[in-house]
């Protein structure tokens, strides 16, 4: 399910639904609820979203930010 294949289309995958989550995060970050409600109509249900966050969180892309309790977007410096 995180990755497409002959069973599973790509815009299926959790890789393709997180592109949904980066563009909210990148803009300004959002709780983890508030994200929730903008992008739920793009997940089957909260464990696809919970997933998908894991997904980006192992990638380094969001961070958590505890002491505002906030999804963050992770931008990387090149050099």
């Amino acid at each position: 399910m995180i990755l497409p294949n002959k069973l599973i289309k790509f815009q299926d995958s959790i890789l393709a639904k997180t592109v949904f989550i980066l563009d909210e995060v990148s803009q300004n970050s959002k709780s983890v609820s508030e994200l929730y409600c903008l992008v739920k109509e793009h997940f089957d249900d909260i464990n696809q979203y919970i997933l998908t966050l894991d997904v980006l969180f192992t990638l380094e892309k969001i961070n958590y930010n505890e002491e505002m309790q906030v999804m963050e977007y992770v931008e990387k410096d090149l050099l």
